[in-house]
């Protein structure tokens, strides 16, 4: 067995990552087998032979890799509800397990080509299961008549994945191939670009159809970043986009609906009954409710927050006290719907400065090393953070660790230089 792990150690961890990879259309289970098993795999080598070209910088890095878990975890010393809490940190352990199979092998553990095919195998799942929707909703998705809530609403019981999480995996899968596109340019394998170009079109159809606005508005910001190189080029895409985007939004429906809503913005929350009264109760107005109450909320314990066990129940007492003309916020439980605003409120200031800082480690080696996607992925993830609580799901958590440590572990010689 030992001699088994140290030799096909790369190609076994390998395996589980190009596996993982296709988590848009795997079970939760699966995706957790394939996890750990990655994880123990490494664990395995890393004491038969990791432990030599273990150093500092390694630790640092898996620390702050770990931050925002390590962060919560000890916010579980003053939350009064233990056992969510501990739910809670469970769910980030992605956020820990996928850096650590990354760290506990040496440099060489990945190549370029290896890493392009683990991406492929992304784009692939985000393909899968996108046909899958538009074989089995084919006639809903043409209908004129279908509200837009009640397709997204359709979507989501197909395959148990909310429509934020789902539009932002095909916008990170759209950023993923302008990357590839700008590398095949170089090569001039022209029929593979196109192939690329109609499947990035594809995926902005279902970014229209799904109708998330900040995975729409992150996605065409982010491929802006990728694609223009200088001030000059930026100012005229910049004047294009608002043009496009002006036509877009006044001609046509679903995600153009959603931002006709932004224009007559009223700062004004929900009122009636939400079973008679929800058709006329807006997106904006219940956010208006959950980010008055964060906000309230906040206030009253803003250095090191209520312990992440709490944070739903007190944003649901606030809800309780301050609307009392609504039930909308009995029915249905919303969370702070922003996850700056959670990890305030879970771990105060002090562990948001913390989260921020250890992103900001990652970044600074990233320009550094100019690892561009990476750094477009950070840019879209924290973008997506400001109107959800991404690291609250399964789903979200497992898109950011694992692309969060598959990309920045790209570059083989990242531990061998220091910046200056």
């Amino acid at each position: 067995m030992k001699q088994f792990i140290l030799q096909y150690n790369n190609s076994v961890v390998y395996f589980f990552l190009m596996a993982i990879a296709l988590f848009p259309v795997l079970p939760t289970g699966v995706e957790s087998v394939l996890m750990f098993s990655g994880f123990l795999f490494s664990l395995c080598y890393f004491f038969l032979e990791g432990k030599k070209f273990w150093n500092k910088d390694k630790t640092i890095q898996l620390l702050l890799f770990s931050s925002l878990f390590l962060i919560f975890a000890f916010t579980l010393l003053y939350t009064s509800d233990i056992k969510t809490g501990i739910k809670f940190i469970i769910r980030l352990l992605p956020t820990v397990l996928f850096p650590a199979i990354f760290l506990f092998n040496d440099k060489d553990l990945l190549n370029a080509k290896q890493i392009k095919v683990i991406t492929n195998v992304y784009c692939l799942a985000v393909v899968l299961i996108l046909f899958f929707l538009h074989i089995t909703l084919i006639n809903e998705l043409y209908s004129s008549n279908l509200k837009f809530w009640d397709f997204r609403q359709l979507i989501e019981s197909k395959i148990k994945v909310h429509g934020t999480y789902l539009a932002m995996w095909v916008g990170f899968a759209i950023i993923v191939l302008v990357y590839k596109i700008k590398n095949e340019i170089a090569s001039k394998k022209y029929f593979i670009i196109l192939i690329q170009l109609l499947i990035i079109a594809y995926f902005f159809y279902w970014l229209y159809i799904i109708g998330s606005r900040m995975p729409f508005v992150a996605t065409i910001m982010v491929c802006f970043f990728c694609l223009f190189k200088n001030l000059k080029q930026i100012i005229f895409a910049s004047i294009l986009l608002i043009i496009l985007t002006f036509i877009l939004v006044s001609k046509v429906d679903r995600i153009g609906e959603r931002f006709e809503k932004l224009k007559n913005y009223n700062f004004s929350f929900p009122e009636g009954k939400y079973e008679d009264n929800y058709p006329n109760i807006s997106n904006e107005q219940i956010r208006n409710g959950i980010y008055f109450c964060s906000y309230e909320t906040l206030k009253l314990e803003p250095i090191l927050g209520y312990g992440v066990g709490d944070v739903d129940a007190k944003l649901q007492s606030c809800y309780d006290e301050k609307f009392t003309n609504t039930d909308t916020y009995k029915v249905i439980s919303y969370n702070s719907h922003n996850e700056y605003l959670n990890i305030i409120l879970s771990s105060g200031i002090i562990g948001l400065v913390l989260f921020l800082f250890s992103q900001f480690y990652f970044l600074r080696k990233a320009f550094y090393y100019k690892l561009g996607i990476y750094i477009s992925f950070v840019f879209f993830i924290f973008l997506n953070f400001s109107f959800e609580n991404i690291l609250s799901r399964h789903d979200g958590v497992i898109f950011f660790g694992f692309f969060n440590s598959l990309l920045f572990f790209q570059n083989r010689n990242l531990n061998e230089k220091s910046i200056n």
